[in-house]
């Protein structure tokens, strides 16, 4: 069958637009936000809904384990369905089913109703993010990733912060449920805007011909998981993200009822210094992290990767001595450095993750790590670390502490794994890099 190309001309006609790229991320970074707030407002009201509904620590850990197990479960399938099918489409369709399952939280009274509403809620939010990610890679070249994508990561913990913030804030003056109501209802927005957006086409910035990054492997999906697990940085990733999430799914969840507890502070006030030490230190962070990553990019092949080593190795430490800390002040004064600290990794990750995948199956790459992320990660540590504040709590420790000490034993152990996994991508990265692009120039000459 005879092939044809696409001249130089025709192909930057196909690129979208300056105007059509900046329109696409700024509805996909509130709707990143919008998704950590829906999805940690629940932390924010722990303390309020453990003495309404009479619920103990291993209960409130199920209610995020139940959201993070079918998160992990649907990703990977979303994942395959976005390298099939218009990414747009399947972005506003999850916006509108989590933000729906969010509202319908406000109603519930029981714990039942409650767990099952935040499951749906992980059916929602797992099919956006493959999309989403996919999408931004060809939104912008590939020279500009690790800044977009650092930017685009400020929404994880933005919204981390504003579910807190607000959360807590609401729920102190009107209850928990309004809380809910308050985060739920402005996603059905988004999912119109962006539906209205620009579908770019798969690859537009990774080769000079228009057929050469659009293989079969994004329709045959046992063919590109053969594919994807044959790079070694991939296995290094799955290892960083596994350990991390376990931090960040066991931490984000607990830090509410942890300060409140531990200073013996009012809600609002506990949520609101979370949340706020939370977006002040992803902010800073996750800039530096985007800036640092592509400057030693330019220089060294694996200066991503270096600057995710130097995030965890040094954020493990860091989270050890504000977790031993007494007072507030210097709680919140090292908390905060360690937040700078771990968030320095979020963009160069998953540019990382872009720099060795191929563009037809990047969407499965990331709900095949995601999937595996979640499941062995964050999907267990809410339940594990609730689990461990209560046997702590039996064994006669206060409720504060004993929530500390569950914290204490698993979060910087998990943060100095993640770190110590990646000093072995410091070696594999650089030649799988140079193995995505052989690949494509492959099919370049094929076409």
């Amino acid at each position: 069958m005879a092939t044809t190309t696409t001249s130089p001309v025709d192909r930057e006609s196909l690129k979208p637009s300056r105007q059509q790229a900046r329109y696409a991320f700024t509805i996909l970074l509130i709707i990143n936000i919008l998704n950590y707030a829906d999805r940690f407002v629940l932390s924010a009201v722990l303390p309020k809904i453990k003495v309404d509904l009479a619920l103990n620590n291993t209960q409130l850990g199920l209610l995020s384990s139940a959201f993070l197990l079918v998160y992990a479960l649907t990703t990977l399938p979303l994942g395959v369905w976005a390298d099939r099918s218009t990414r747009k489409n399947i972005v506003a369709i999850c916006v509108a089913v989590w933000s729906i399952a969010t509202t319908l939280a406000g109603f519930t009274t029981t714990f039942l109703h409650l767990f099952l509403t935040r499951t749906v809620l992980g059916v929602g939010e797992a099919g956006y993010a493959p999309a989403t990610l996919s999408l931004l890679g060809d939104y912008f070249p590939k020279e500009q990733r690790g800044r977009i994508l650092s930017f685009y990561s400020i929404g994880n913990l933005i919204g981390t912060a504003l579910g807190l913030i607000v959360g807590g804030l609401v729920a102190d003056a009107f209850g928990w449920h309004w809380a809910f109501f308050l985060v739920g209802i402005p996603g059905l927005l988004t999912a119109f805007l962006i539906w209205r957006a620009v579908e770019p086409k798969r690859g537009i910035y990774e080769s000079d011909n228009d057929g050469a990054t659009h293989g079969g492997l994004g329709k045959d999906f046992w063919g590109a998981v053969r594919h994807i697990f044959r790079i070694p940085t991939y296995w290094v990733l799955l290892g960083a993200f596994v350990f991390s999430f376990f931090t960040i799914g066991g931490a984000s969840n607990w830090i509410t009822l942890y300060v409140q507890s531990a200073f013996s502070l009012k809600l609002g006030l506990a949520s609101s210094l979370s949340g706020a030490v939370l977006a002040g230190g992803s902010l800073i962070g996750t800039l530096a992290g985007g800036w640092a990553s592509d400057y030693l990019q330019r220089r060294r092949p694996e200066g991503r990767m270096i600057v995710v080593v130097f995030s965890f190795l040094l954020g493990a430490p860091l989270t050890f001595i504000a977790l031993s800390l007494q007072t507030l002040i210097p709680f919140i004064t090292v908390f905060f450095i360690a937040i700078v600290s771990l968030t320095l990794c979020l963009g160069p990750l998953n540019a990382i993750l872009q720099d060795v995948i191929i563009p037809e199956v990047r969407a499965t790459a990331f709900g095949l790590a995601l999937l595996l992320a979640h499941l062995f990660g964050d999907a267990s540590s809410p339940t594990i670390i609730g689990a461990l504040a209560d046997r702590f709590h039996a064994l006669g420790s206060t409720e504060a502490h004993a929530l500390g000490l569950a914290l204490l034993v698993t979060t910087p152990v998990c943060l100095a794994l993640a770190g110590i996994v990646c000093l072995i991508g410091l070696r594999t990265v650089a030649r799988d890099m140079r193995n995505m692009q052989a690949h494509l120039n492959e099919k370049q000459e094929q076409g």
